[in-house]
């Protein structure tokens, strides 16, 4: 049932009253004395060099306090001061400290700290000859700031002068001048100064100076010259006004597996020798030798090395049975000076948890169900750090509405899998890296789907093969044994009137051994959670049926059979590209995704599950899931809404392009809205049945689908729900082919809106 719209009108009289009430409420509740920042405005007269400038950065965190939002940021000023309380719970404080917004009271300390914040950055983009100028304007009570900057020229590192001392002759600086990022004739940057200083620090500390730190790395500038360029003097700080840096070497190893913020290091506690120069306290099976000794990448009797000891810490980490390293270096209290041991601190994980989920949801397609999920983790199956993960889940689904019939489904999947913390039996020479554990995998799944109109299908699954990151970016799965028999049963005589009708898809639903290789490699810079500007690639291969047919031979014509049904035999290949770029006031995501996948040998047609669909709530969002495709191909959708409704399993393909644009921004604390475009398509590479549904070079670009909308997500960091509602702006039609639907747009008209209106409800981002 349909509201009428006048069910809104409450919701959007609440909205103006808040309007209304914000825009006089700004200084309501202030001191008559007081007046409210509203926000500063910057102008820089150099506009050659403006580009040297990150002005973003200098209106967002240069200003020592956000101002108050203009426009809609009123709102939140309103709420604030609508809501005050000095209650410290309920809903009035709420809404006064979660989605209110405290209004900024002006004075004049804030002018000077702006300007110093400034005139701080610019120096340190070499702009030392900068003036700063910044003034006021009221209106009322509002008082506006505008910056004004006479950059000047920008200068440039004439000479790099490093000391001559012990300690410089042993951090061969000279011989690592190449890797330095500072270089004579470049412009003068302080972020390039502290990451040079990083890099001294990093390269002091794998030299065997276990105390050195980015305090010990000064620079003098000289800039006392008229040429616009500047001296830079590197100077190498002793620990002390009187000793120098010590370059240690690692006596023993003492692991601590049982460690919490308490302990004390007591060497009377059980200990188990690992080799001669390391042990471990406290030993409960959760490391074996063979494990340890795989695990830590210092060596003993010889200089400690800083990146090894790093690369130990992450190892650790990838085990999953920890939740806090930590690595403390002392004086050996028994050794000569110049001599240190080392505690690995390890405090453990919960060996086994279990959880659940239960959610309602409605996805694009107007799907509305149901669903539960448990899942059980031992982090430590055999007590070597083996992983073992299960899970169980269910779901039931009921689509309504947008002229289909009534289609029930149900779901059930239930999977395990055992994570062995090494490689076993590698059939390929894998290049792993040294700072992450490479893993072997063993996984077993079943799935059991019903669909009450059409049919019924079991898949069991079984892969082996291995997981590891060569690098902090790049991580590779490689399954060289993956055996999937999927089994459809109890097919309904309207399906099997769809299946004799096109032979494609009558092909694709045989029952089918699915035995072959899988490979993924996923590349990603993105440095941090918080880190907004990266670059993603996954690229997911599959094969199946060449080595069986390899021995067995077999054609589409005389399939061979293995355990009674037909093995595939087939090519897959999927690649997705994603790139995130910070703007200002908001992040730009793109998705370009390119699908191939052809069948050859025993097989006529791709099995159903290898098939590309499109639609739904991580793909184009303004068509249904399987709403496209193949190409212009349109299915028969039954006008009473009682019938069958074939495009549930005839839209596919063997090819598929997908494109994303997608403008996310912040609302109000954790409420962030998004404004998207997307387009896409699936075709066949071959058809007898649906010619229009073939992939053609000088026509396929005019059959993508092409939708976009409007998002809400409710981002509570650790969890984000999103909502999208979406419209095509470009669609199939009967006969017709792709047309613009713009210009038809009307949401004010029921029936259009039944038709047009998609509404995704997904958890996380679509990309």
């Amino acid at each position: 049932m349909v509201k009428n719209n006048n069910t809104y009108y409450p919701f959007i009289l609440v909205l103006a009253l808040i309007c209304l009430y914000s825009s006089c409420s700004l200084t309501r509740r202030l001191d008559p004395k007081d007046q409210v920042y509203m926000g500063t405005k910057l102008k820089i007269s150099d506009k050659s060099n403006a580009a040297s400038v990150d002005q973003f950065y200098l209106i967002n965190t240069a200003i020592p306090v956000k101002s108050t939002k203009p426009g809609l940021g009123n709102i939140y000023v309103g709420l604030y001061n609508l809501f005050d309380s000095t209650a410290e719970s309920g809903i009035k404080h709420w809404i006064k400290n979660k989605l209110g917004n405290k209004p900024v009271i002006y004075d004049h300390q804030l002018l000077n700290n702006t300007k110093a914040k400034f005139t701080y950055y610019l120096n340190g983009k070499g702009f030392f000859a900068q003036k700063v100028s910044c003034d006021t304007t009221t209106e009322g009570r509002k008082v506006y700031m505008t910056c004004n900057i006479d950059l000047n020229e920008r200068y440039t590192i004439d000479s790099i002068i490093f000391p001559v001392d012990s300690t410089y002759a042993a951090l061969k600086l000279d011989e690592n001048l190449r890797r330095a990022v500072l270089k004579e004739g470049s412009y003068y940057d302080r972020e390039k100064l502290d990451y040079e200083r990083s890099r001294i620090t990093q390269l002091a500390g794998d030299l065997g100076f276990a105390e050195f730190g980015t305090d010990n790395v000064f620079y003098y500038v000289d800039t006392a010259k008229n040429n616009n360029g500047v001296d830079l003097y590197v100077q190498i700080l002793p620990p002390t006004d009187s000793t120098n840096h010590i370059r240690y070497i690692l006596d023993s190893i003492h692991i601590f597996p049982k460690y919490t913020l308490n302990d004390t290091f007591k060497t009377t506690l059980n200990k188990a020798p690992i080799s001669n120069t390391i042990n471990i306290y406290e030993y409960n099976h959760y490391l074996n030798h063979d494990l340890i000794n795989h695990l830590i990448l210092e060596k003993t009797d010889t200089f400690y090395h800083r990146t090894n000891e790093r690369k130990t810490i992450n190892r650790f980490q990838d085990l999953g049975l920890f939740r806090f390293i930590n690595i403390e270096n002392r004086p050996n209290p028994n050794g000569k000076p110049g001599h240190m041991i080392q505690n690995i601190l390890l405090s453990p994980e919960k060996i086994q948890n279990v959880s659940a989920e239960f959610e309602l949801n409605n996805r694009s397609g107007n799907f509305l169900g149901t669903g539960a999920s448990v899942r059980y983790r031992h982090r430590n199956l055999f007590g070597h750090a083996e992983q073992f993960n299960a899970a169980l889940s269910g779901q039931v689904e009921t689509q309504i509405g947008g002229g289909l019939s009534l289609i029930n489904s149900s779901d059930l999947t239930g999977s395990a899998e055992i994570l062995l913390p090494r490689l076993v039996l590698p059939f390929f020479n894998i290049k792993e890296g040294k700072t992450y554990i490479p893993k072997t995998s063993l996984k077993t799944n079943y799935t059991y789907q019903r669909r009450a109109q059409y049919y019924t299908l079991n898949s069991f699954v079984y892969k082996f093969g291995y997981l590891w990151k060569e690098t902090s970016k790049k991580y590779h799965e490689l399954y060289p044994l993956v055996i999937n028999q999927v089994n459809v049963s109890n097919k309904t005589s309207e399906f099997q009137d769809l299946l004799d009708k096109d032979v494609r898809l009558k092909s694709s639903f045989d029952n089918t051994l699915i035995a072959g290789i899988q490979y993924n490699f996923t590349y990603s810079d993105q440095l941090g959670i918080t880190d907004r500007k990266h670059f993603y690639l996954k690229n997911e291969t599959e094969t199946s049926g060449n080595v069986l047919n390899l021995f067995l031979g077999g054609n589409a014509d005389d399939p061979v059979k293995v355990v009674g049904i037909n093995y595939a035999q087939f090519f897959k290949n999927t690649i997705d590209l994603r790139k995130y770029l910070p703007v200002k006031n908001g992040d730009f995501a793109m998705r370009l995704l390119v699908g191939t996948a052809f069948s050859y040998g025993n097989s006529q047609e791709l099995p159903y599950i290898k098939q590309y669909i499109i639609g739904g709530s991580n793909s184009v969002r303004a068509f249904r899931l399987r709403g496209l495709g193949a190409g212009s191909f349109v299915p028969e959708i039954p006008s009473d809404n009682s019938g069958f409704a074939s495009q549930f399993v005839d839209q596919t393909g063997d090819l598929k392009l997908e494109m994303s644009v997608e403008y996310r921004f912040p609302i109000f604390r954790f409420f962030k809205g998004a404004a998207f475009a997307d387009a896409g398509n699936v075709w066949l590479i071959q058809s007898i049945d649906k010619p229009e549904g073939v992939f053609k070079i000088d026509n396929f670009y005019k059959e993508l689908g092409i939708g976009g909308g409007l998002g809400l997500r409710l981002d509570f960091n650790f969890f984000l729900i999103r909502m999208d509602l979406a419209v095509p702006f470009r669609a199939p039609q009967k006969d017709n082919g792709f047309v613009w639907t713009i210009d038809q747009i009307n949401p004010f008209n029921k029936a259009w809106r039944q038709e047009n209106l998609r509404y995704n409800l997904g958890i996380g981002y679509p990309f």
